[in-house]
């Protein structure tokens, strides 16, 4: 494939997830020219990078940003990147689809939203579309959005808040399952995904809800009538 010429060179992966960080990376890689770029796995790391010490700190182009990390959430750096880094743009790559998190990412600052288990030639279509001063967005978030405002009307709504724990409906199934009282084990064989995907899940649906254990989620999923 040949690679594309383009002004940004360097770039900045945070995803906590390993081979879904290397997947990126290796796109990257193979699509394009003399492109730099760093992969870190947490908040902490990214943190660093951005606006830690001098001595620490470097210059990015590009960062493209998981969500849910293991030790914060990546729409704080975005809007850390947003009011501090005017000469970065931040990207949003995550399996997140609901309209909560999308519209917070974009109020934060976000220039780009792209969901993760697209193809590869998926991601570098979406990437390519910078180098155009085009928003990189996942057809699957533009229908979200189109939606969205379709739904609102001439008046308008504001966007649903994260308190309102729009889960999607792999995270409503996933949470049924933790009712029934299944590990992430076997939640993963049943619906037909790695421990790692179905640990993403998980974590976001304890975001969501803002619960932090099992027994939690579990007296949710009977609330809502799940099991």
């Amino acid at each position: 494939m040949d690679g594309l010429q383009i002004r940004t060179r360097k770039l900045l992966v945070v995803e906590d997830n390993r081979e879904t960080r290397a997947w990126i990376c290796a796109t990257l890689k193979s699509a394009f020219q003399d492109v730099e770029f760093t992969a870190v796995g947490t908040y902490t790391e990214a943190h660093a990078l951005l606006f830690g010490r001098e001595s620490e700190r470097r210059e990015f182009d590009i960062a493209l940003l998981d969500i849910a990390l293991p030790d914060g959430n990546g729409i704080d750096l975005i809007r850390r990147i947003n009011t501090q880094l005017p000469r970065t743009t931040p990207v949003v790559i995550t399996i997140y689809d609901d309209d909560a998190t999308l519209f917070e990412a974009l109020a934060a600052g976000a220039m780009g939203y792209i969901l993760k288990g697209v193809k590869t030639a998926s991601l570098i279509e979406q990437l390519k579309r910078i180098e155009s001063d085009e928003p990189p967005i996942s057809p699957q978030i533009a229908r979200r959005m189109l939606a969205f405002f379709k739904a609102a009307g001439p008046g308008g709504r504001e966007p649903a808040s994260r308190s309102e724990s729009n889960l999607t409906s792999r995270e409503v199934e996933v949470l049924r399952l933790l009712g029934k009282g299944l590990t992430a084990m076997e939640i993963s064989g049943i619906l037909g995904f790695s421990q790692n995907t179905c640990a993403t899940h998980i974590k976001a649906i304890y975001r969501k809800l803002n619960i932090t254990s099992r027994a939690e989620a579990a007296i949710e999923a009977d609330r809502r009538g799940l099991v």
